[in-house]
């Protein structure tokens, strides 16, 4: 690993642990649900981390982050109350019935998954493990630490490293928005 990678590890981990309960805080105000509130905490250290690796320590990261913050769960309850409106009309609108179509894309999305199930078994074992919990279990970084007996940052790096890996193997943004709703 090289030093840069390093020392941006160690920068990042600093910065989790010195504003993390404050984002979560923050977070809260939004969404009102502490489990929720640190996964988007996560989420933006993790999109930090990917975005910012080469700089990870600006000038004013307090309320940078707490700005990100704020807009990360905004735009949470936005895209929460967005599908519930349409769970809630959906169900009453006629479906086009196109047997073809229906047909040709689950073919489609069938050779997706076992693509993607292919390259998640590439993985190492750990960074696999951790994101099948999360990623199909649905598990929060603290439940996926706390089962395998680990620590929320190292969840957050394998986590990391699995998502990097897999964009690098495969094509596209398909699998990253699969991946967000197997």
């Amino acid at each position: 690993m090289n030093s840069q990678v390093q020392i941006s590890e160690y920068n990042i981990e600093l910065l989790f642990r010195k504003h993390y309960r404050y984002l979560c805080l923050i977070a809260m105000n939004y969404v009102h649900d502490k489990d929720i509130a640190e996964d988007l905490v996560q989420e933006f250290f993790i999109k930090y981390w990917e975005q910012h690796a080469d700089r990870p320590d600006p000038d004013n990261f307090k309320s940078y982050a707490a700005r990100a913050t704020k807009n990360i769960s905004i735009d949470f309850i936005r895209k929460r109350t967005v599908q519930q409106k349409r769970e809630d009309w959906l169900p009453d609108l006629p479906e086009a019935f196109d047997p073809q179509k229906d047909q040709d894309d689950l073919d489609q999305r069938h050779a997706r998954l076992v693509r993607i199930f292919e390259l998640i078994d590439d993985l190492p074992q750990g960074q696999k493990q951790i994101l099948k919990l999360h990623a199909l279990e649905k598990l929060t970084y603290a439940q996926i630490a706390e089962r395998q007996g680990i620590s929320i940052n190292t969840v957050r790096t394998q986590l990391t490293r699995a998502y990097r890996s897999l964009r690098k193997s495969a094509t596209g943004l398909i699998l990253l928005s699969l991946l967000k709703h197997l």
